[in-house]
């Protein structure tokens, strides 16, 4: 399930002297996290391409929000799809009129060319989406997604570790329902087989009440991270909105996800970061 529209960089090609009278028609438009950009009834007919930061598009109807892809820098999309499109990190982005757009493209053929490429592109990530919907169940789904997200990273940084501050209060605001969370999806029930199975106290050892002011506890990790692995998966979502990218519960994705991390497969480093410390198990779970 691929949720990046596209490889292709269009900002690099922007970039280009002969690209100056093309890029001289774009408008640059600072945005904040959370910040909305185009809306279902957008009236104005624009081109967008994002020149930094992070921004989502989604569907929403009754209260429910169903992530359709991720805009990242290069990407370029237009407001007449009828789809929301929201800032997830401070950014920038290059608006220019479409009609305007269009017409200084036939003038600009390598561009022309680059704009078929990421069409392409586009309607593949759609066909895998739908493929993920209608034949994929909830957990397959998410694992096939974290792993896009994991190949796409950065190379690991050793000393990229766990800020154990602040980390459980990160965790409750990201389980913590809005109210607008999907409803089930086909293939939604949680598949318990990725955890392995706790050991089981002594029926008769008393259980030792944790002090009030004790920090929340989690599942213990893995000593070390299998090779091939280690990469940072930095969603910038709640938990329900990786539910909608997904189509399924918050109830159901928070379980999945903790199963991950029981079994070793990932490990919470942050809100809406995970590290992946086994990714060949994350592979087998995406292609089940």
């Amino acid at each position: 399930m691929m949720m990046k529209l596209s490889d292709v960089d269009l900002l690099e090609a922007l970039e280009r002297p002969e690209s100056a009278p093309l890029r001289e028609m774009f408008s640059v438009r600072r945005v904040a996290r959370g910040q909305g950009i185009f809306w279902p009834d957008e009236q104005e007919d624009l081109v967008l391409v994002v020149k930094s930061g992070r921004f989502r598009v989604y569907l929403s109807y009754g209260g429910k929000e169903f992530t359709l892809a991720f805009l990242e820098r290069g990407d370029i999309y237009s407001s007449h799809t009828g789809a929301h499109v929201q800032a997830l990190a401070d950014g920038e982005v290059l608006l220019a009129d479409t009609r305007a757009f269009r017409r200084r493209m036939t003038d600009l053929p390598e561009v022309s060319a680059i704009m078929v490429r990421v069409l392409g592109q586009m309607l593949r990530s759609t066909f895998f989406l739908i493929e993920g919907l209608v034949f994929r169940d909830s957990n397959t789904r998410l694992a096939s997604l974290l792993l896009e997200q994991a190949e796409r990273a950065p190379t690991p940084d050793p000393d990229d570790s766990i800020d154990p501050a602040g980390l459980a209060e990160m965790v409750a605001a990201d389980d913590a329902p809005t109210g607008t969370g999907m409803t089930s999806a086909p293939g939604d029930a949680p598949q318990h087989v990725l955890a392995a199975p706790p050991a089981t106290p002594s029926a008769n050892a008393p259980a030792t009440p944790r002090p009030a002011h004790a920090p929340a506890r989690h599942h213990a990790m893995p000593s070390r991270v299998q090779p091939g692995s280690g990469q940072i998966i930095r969603m910038d979502l709640t938990t329900e909105q990786l539910a909608g990218m997904v189509g399924a519960t918050r109830q159901t994705v928070s379980t999945l996800l903790n199963d991950m991390i029981r079994s070793g497969i990932l490990e919470r480093v942050g809100r809406g970061a995970y590290r992946v410390r086994d990714m060949d198990r994350l592979r087998e779970l995406a292609s089940a």
